[in-house]
C-alpha cells in the first residue's frame, strides 16, 4: 500500500480543488488495515476516476482510497452475470462482455465510470425509461464497513439501498455482481430527427417510449433559446459493424494555458453547426453511440482555469412550464450551454438518494465565469423544489444544504441507515460536509 503526501485534486468540473492524501491499495487486507488504523478526523473516502463534476469525490485534509487495482472481471455465460471489482470501468466491462455477446443493461454517457462510482451515483443512461437505473441490474454489493467488517449486501437489505446512490458514504465497495443482457451484435440501429422547439422534442421523445430502448435529445440552449435540437433514438442492432473507436479515449485536449473558450458566441456557433450536421440513420458502433462524451480526452479543459458546473435536474411530467422559466432566465443572462441533454426517466429505484424518478431530466454545462449565473441558479433551485423537482447530487457543486431534504423526502431515512453503518463518521467528503449529509 502506498500513501501519498497531500496533493491537489479536483472534480471533473475543475471548479473545486482540495488537498488530500491518496492511498493506493491492491488487496482487501490493505483496505482493512487502512480502515482499522484510521483515527477518523477528516476521514476516508473511496474514489474512482474523479468523473463526478463537483466535490463528491474530494476530501480536503483527509485520505482518498484509490481502488483502481480492484479490476477483476469474471463473467458467467450460463447465468449472464458478471462479478467485477470496484475499480473496473464501464468501458472495460463492456469490452469483456461484448466478447461473449453480452452487455450491461445500463450505461452512462461516458465509459470512464468505475463500478464503485456507478453504485455511489446510481448512474443512468439513455435506456432509463425501459431499464431503470444501474442498481436495477445489481444483484450483490460486497462492502467494507467502517469497522473493517466485510458484508455481502443483497436487494433485500436496507444497507444495499443506502449504498446505492449513497455518494460513497456508507463504506468501501469492493466488488459487485451484475446482470448482463444478451446481444445479437455490437451495433445499435439509430434514428435521428431534427426538431424546431422544446414542444416538438417532448412530443417525439414521448412517442418513442414504446418503440425505442434508447432515447435522448441534444437541446440547443443558445440563440433564441427555443429548445430546438436533435432527437436520437436507438435499438440494439442485429448486424455487426466495424468499431473504429479504440480501447481508450480519443485525442487529448491540451490545457490551453487555462483559457476559457466557452462564450455565448462560440457556443451559439457550435450549436448551429451541430443542429445542421448530417443526421445519423442506420447501424452504428454500440459503444461509440453509448459514450459520446469519450470522443475527446480531457474535454473539460475547454472551460479554462475557472472550470464549469453541470446542472442536472428532474421534474414531473406535466410540469414542463418550468423549462420556459429556465430558458427565459438563461437568455437574459446570455448564458449559453455547450452541452444540453434532455431525457425521459422511467421508474425510480428503491434507494433513498437515487436521483432518477419518472419525469423529464435536463442536463446543462456552464462556465463558472458567467456573470450572475450563481444567483440565478439559487433562485431557480427554489422554484424547482417548489415544483417538486430535484438536483442530481453526484454532479452538484453549489446547492444549499437546506434544500436536500426537500428534494429527497427519504433523506433522513438514508441518514439513519448510514449512521448505523458508520457510527464513528469515518466516511467523509467535501460535499458531505457542505451539504450536512452526515
Amino acid at each position: 500500500m502506498q500513501i501519498s503526501s497531500p496533493q491537489s485534486t479536483s472534480g471533473w468540473g475543475n471548479n473545486f480543488h482540495s488537498l488530500s492524501s491518496r492511498a493506493s491499495v491492491s488487496t482487501v487486507e490493505q483496505v482493512q488495515e487502512l480502515v482499522v488504523a484510521s483515527s477518523s478526523g477528516r476521514g476516508l473516502l473511496p474514489i474512482g476516476l474523479h468523473r463526478s463534476y463537483g466535490d463528491s469525490a474530494l476530501n480536503s485534509g483527509g485520505t482518498l482510497i484509490d481502488l483502481a487495482a480492484f479490476n477483476g472481471i469474471s463473467i458467467n455465460l450460463q447465468s449472464k452475470t458478471a462479478v467485477v471489482g470496484a475499480g473496473v470501468t464501464i468501458a472495460a466491462l463492456e469490452r469483456a462482455a461484448l466478447e461473449k455477446s453480452l452487455f450491461p443493461p445500463v450505461v452512462p454517457g461516458t465509459g470512464y465510470v468505475t463500478m464503485g462510482g456507478a453504485i455511489a451515483a446510481d448512474i443512468h443512461g439513455k435506456s432509463h425509461h425501459r431499464t431503470g437505473s444501474f442498481s436495477q441490474c445489481v444483484r450483490r454489493i460486497t462492502l467494507m464497513l467502517a469497522s473493517g467488517e466485510i458484508v455481502n449486501l443483497t436487494r433485500d437489505d436496507s444497507e444495499f439501498w443506502a449504498t446505492v446512490g449513497g455518494l460513497g458514504l456508507t463504506g468501501v465497495v469492493l466488488e459487485i455482481e451484475i446482470e448482463l443482457r444478451a446481444l445479437q451484435s455490437n451495433s445499435v440501429d439509430v434514428v435521428e430527427r431534427r426538431v424546431k422547439n422544446l414542444t416538438e422534442m417532448i412530443e417525439l421523445l414521448s412517442r418513442a417510449d414504446n418503440d425505442y430502448e434508447h432515447t435522448v435529445a441534444w437541446i440547443d440552449l443558445s440563440g433564441d433559446y427555443r429548445g430546438r435540437g436533435v432527437v436520437s433514438l436507438g435499438n440494439y442492432g442485429s448486424t455487426s459493424v466495424k468499431n473504429t473507436s479504440k480501447n481508450s479515449e480519443g485525442p487529448s485536449l491540451p490545457s490551453l494555458a487555462g483559457k476559457n473558450f466557452i462564450t455565448s458566441l462560440s457556443v451559439k456557433a457550435f450549436n448551429e453547426i451541430w443542429y445542421r450536421k448530417p443526421l445519423k440513420n442506420g447501424a452504428a458502433a454500440l459503444t461509440k453511440y453509448m459514450h459520446p462524451l469519450d470522443g475527446i480526452n480531457h474535454w473539460n479543459r475547454i472551460y479554462g482555469e475557472s472550470g464549469f458546473l453541470q446542472y442536472q435536474f428532474v421534474i414531473d411530467i406535466g410540469k414542463e412550464e418550468i423549462f420556459e422559466r429556465l430558458f427565459r432566465g438563461l437568455r437574459e443572462l446570455r448564458a449559453a450551454s455547450f452541452l444540453g441533454v434532455l431525457k425521459k426517466f422511467g421508474s425510480a429505484s428503491q434507494a433513498p438518494l437515487s436521483f432518477p424518478r419518472p419525469g423529464w431530466t435536463l442536463t446543462l454545462d456552464y462556465s463558472m465565469a458567467v456573470p450572475g449565473l450563481e444567483k440565478f441558479l439559487r433562485d431557480f433551485d427554489e422554484e424547482l423544489v417548489s415544483a417538486g423537482g430535484r438536483i442530481y447530487l453526484i454532479k452538484d457543486s453549489r446547492v444549499s444544504p437546506e434544500l436536500v431534504p426537500l428534494m429527497y423526502p427519504r433523506f433522513n431515512e438514508w441518514r439513519e441507515i448510514r449512521r448505523t453503518m458508520d457510527p464513528t463518521g469515518l466516511w467523509q467528503s467535501d460535499q458531505a460536509r457542505r451539504l450536512h449529509l452526515c
